[in-house]
């Protein structure tokens, strides 16, 4: 329903403007992004960079998306994103795919693009796992979800495997020390506040805490 409901505002625009302008141009395009999100891309673009919004009475860009072309804001930036990725990275991609008589075959998805542009800028994701995703991208084999499960498992290997396993051991060790440190001052601090146990039990316990905090300190000092 809603759908409709925004193609119909849509067309209403369409039918007060020149067939040629371009506005009228940028609403033709939202109602085909699916098909080529490149297009919509470029527009955006351009409106972006040289502010014809103002001119078509818009205060922001954002309020020119949302109000005229019905697209959230968040869509926007990714589009964007994509867009100024691909003139970056893949320019010949780019240009075949808006060319009408040259377009590609399979249009990777601007959320697929959108993640590869992330991994791009990650140092820690070898060469080849990214060419792996470039590849993936580029001919549409897989989904922007499947994409970004596939980025996240690239960052969470690159991390671990950046940790020297001696130092994970010891900040374990120490994070762990100092939770059971704080349970022990908690017990200790309720049972000598509502006397459940003897003064000497509550007294040894207090040593015992004291004897941790002793090692956390020299730990510290090494």
């Amino acid at each position: 329903m809603q759908k409709t409901k925004t193609l119909k505002e849509i067309d209403e625009k369409l039918a007060a403007l020149e067939p040629e302008s371009l506005r009228a141009q940028i609403l033709q395009a939202v109602k085909k992004f699916k098909g080529n999100w490149l297009e919509l891309g470029r527009y955006l673009s351009a409106v972006d960079r040289n502010q014809a919004f103002r001119g078509w009475g818009f205060p922001t860009f954002q309020s020119y998306c949302t109000r005229e072309l019905k697209i959230r804001e968040q869509t926007v930036a990714k589009l964007l994103r994509s867009f100024i990725f691909l003139k970056k990275e893949a320019p010949d991609f780019l240009s075949s795919a808006l060319e009408e008589e040259g377009r590609v075959e399979r249009l990777p998805d601007f959320e697929s693009v959108d993640i590869l542009r992330k991994a791009r800028g990650r140092k820690t994701i070898p060469e080849e796992e990214y060419a792996r995703m470039r590849e993936a991208v580029f001919k549409a084999e897989v989904e922007p979800r499947e994409l970004g499960r596939q980025f996240r498992s690239l960052l969470e290997a690159a991390k671990t495997a950046s940790v020297d396993p001696e130092e994970a051991w010891e900040k374990r060790k120490s994070d762990t020390v100092r939770k059971v440190l704080g349970s022990l001052k908690s017990i200790r601090s309720t049972l000598e506040d509502n006397k459940f146990l003897s003064y000497s039990i509550v007294q040894s316990l207090g040593q015992v805490i004291k004897q941790i905090e002793g090692e956390i300190s020299a730990a510290e000092e090494t």
